[in-house]
């Protein structure tokens, strides 16, 4: 992808958040969260920099409310890092995401490949 398509997809992508919720290249989390939960997000997010890609974390999409864990806003995908989450609360997502989601389990040893 050329760099305009690329910034018209990461333009795309920004524009399905919430505006206050558009904190780019940023790690967030709450403490609700396990630490291995934690820990997959990070490792995803450091891949997604490595990789020059901008991303999201804990974004809320407009207007369904929905908080993704990592949007990789230079592909258009949602990571989705499960941990305890039952498959009907991913089954709810995937309906209602307006972009592909990913699932990755939070229990895994990282590898970039999962990204893939």
């Amino acid at each position: 992808m050329n760099r305009y398509a690329v910034q018209e997809k990461r333009n795309y992508v920004s524009r399905l958040l919430r505006t206050s919720n558009r904190n780019r290249n940023a790690m967030r989390w709450s403490k609700n969260e396990t630490k291995a939960h934690i820990d997959m997000k990070f490792s995803i997010c450091k891949q997604l920099k490595e990789w020059g890609h901008e991303f999201y974390t804990e974004a809320v999409f407009e207007p369904s409310g929905l908080r993704a864990d990592v949007i990789d806003a230079d592909e258009g995908i949602v990571y989705e890092v499960v941990n305890t989450e039952g498959s009907d609360s991913i089954m709810k997502k995937q309906h209602m995401y307006p972009l592909e989601i990913r699932v990755v389990n939070a229990n895994q040893k990282f590898s970039a490949d999962l990204l893939l």
